[in-house]
């Protein structure tokens, strides 16, 4: 199989997870998987409502939530301890935290593009932009999930499973890759990503495809470095939190 050496980690992943779908002949392989960390996390729902309860900014102790819950992920964890990554993240906060801004950003925007990353992770998403909802119920919020299997990233019934669609408009990237590539997202994708005024990129694909590519005022990423390389990109070291604003 031929590689661009130009094209990004994710949409090398991508293409080989298509590569090994078409081998196996079956084009949701990770949809067993994704139904159980979905659920698993639905379970976990009145447990983190006790956490956000107890908190003085229920909107910084949501989004550290949602970086805990970046710990899903079928394709590069293969022990996967949320719980344990909750009480972690909590402790240890971010080592990149550019919230302040964002709180800045935020009290200015009247619309929001949220790019979701893996089924699972996706309920802590929708925790994040319930809390966002509570102060700022006027926010257009926009959840951009992905349009055909990508690994175990969200797709549109993903959402729905978690009750993600309760909290905006379901989008898709217009692709079946990992992030956000530019060259093979579609135009309607990239219209909405124009057009926002905030934009909160979720996990390492979106990084990876995001930065450098996509230019816009007020967009953040939110992930937890979970490889080398990512880590190194950032500044930080495996496993550290991050919440950056990109240039």
């Amino acid at each position: 199989m031929n590689m661009d050496p130009e094209i990004t980690p994710a949409e090398i992943s991508s293409d080989l997870f298509r590569l090994v779908c078409r081998e196996l002949e079956a084009s949701d392989p990770y949809r067993e998987e994704m139904d159980f960390y979905n659920r698993q996390a639905l379970e976990l729902y009145p447990r983190l409502q006790e956490v956000l309860a107890k908190s003085d900014d229920r909107i910084y102790t949501a989004l550290l939530l949602a970086v805990a819950g970046n710990q899903i992920d079928l394709g590069i964890i293969d022990e996967i301890d949320i719980e344990g990554t909750i009480r972690e993240v909590l402790a240890e906060g971010l080592r990149l935290n550019d919230y302040e801004e964002f709180r800045n950003d935020l009290a200015e925007a009247k619309s929001l593009l949220y790019l979701v990353d893996n089924a699972g992770e996706i309920l802590f998403d929708r925790i994040l932009l319930e809390e966002i909802k509570k102060v700022y119920p006027d926010l257009q919020v926009t959840i951009a999930v992905k349009k055909e299997p990508a690994m175990n990233d969200a797709l549109r019934a993903d959402a729905f499973q978690t009750g993600m669609d309760r909290m905006g408009e379901i989008i898709d990237t217009g692709c079946g890759d990992l992030g956000a590539p530019k060259r093979r997202c579609s135009a309607e994708f990239a219209e909405a990503f124009r057009r926002a005024d905030l934009v909160i990129a979720k996990g390492h694909a979106n990084f990876e495809t995001i930065e450098g590519e996509w230019k816009h005022p007020a967009v953040y990423a939110l992930l937890r470095a979970k490889c080398p390389v990512v880590a190194g990109t950032l500044g930080v070291e495996v496993f550290d939190s991050v919440f950056k604003k990109l240039p």
